[in-house]
């Protein structure tokens, strides 16, 4: 069998849908965030230029509420469409099979890893909610809330990193691909 029908046509188990359908959901909300980013920036240089007057806060909210945002949560749907940098120097010269079951063990090495840093991420923001944290600015910005971004952000990356594992077990994807017109 050639290396480029070696990998199953057969759908997704459901659980493995959902996890890809969290996946979108919080990119889609990532791309929320991107927006009001924009717009926050947008109301603080208008404020600027034309009041002479900034919007408070928006260095501590781009930084804080924005940014962790935006990319923490879109995190989970780069993994689900194999989006994330990848070194495949040494993966390349290895058959196809050996490919798939060394990038599944990889996946599950993450998965632990990213299930921890989930877990001390929680205590974080347990804590920081147990003070209501906020920045030292005038007038003081709220980021406790935001430290539950980066739990949901984590924990949806460890979910989509053992989907995606399943999926190089079960030769429901390819190892080390290069898409079409990218330099080998």
């Amino acid at each position: 069998m050639s290396d480029t029908t070696e990998f199953s046509a057969d759908p997704d188990p459901a659980l493995l849908r959902l996890i890809d359908r969290i996946a979108l959901g919080l990119a889609l909300i990532a791309a929320v965030a991107l927006i009001l980013l924009a717009l926050n920036v947008f109301a603080d240089v208008i404020g600027r230029a034309f009041l002479k007057k900034p919007l408070p806060g928006t260095l501590e909210m781009t930084a804080q509420w924005w940014m962790p945002t935006l990319t923490l949560l879109a995190f989970a749907y780069t993994e689900k469409r194999q989006d994330h940098i990848k070194v495949t120097i040494l993966l390349d010269t290895l058959p196809l099979r050996m490919r798939q079951w060394i990038e599944g063990v990889f996946g599950l090495i993450a998965t632990a890893l990213l299930v921890g840093l989930a877990w001390h991420a929680l205590a974080e923001a347990q804590d920081s909610f147990g003070y209501m944290e906020t920045t030292s600015s005038l007038p003081p910005v709220a980021i406790w809330p935001f430290k539950y971004v980066a739990v949901l952000g984590v924990a949806a990356l460890a979910l989509q990193s053992a989907a995606t594992s399943y999926r190089y077990f079960t030769r429901r994807l390819p190892a080390a691909t290069v898409p079409e017109g990218e330099a080998v």
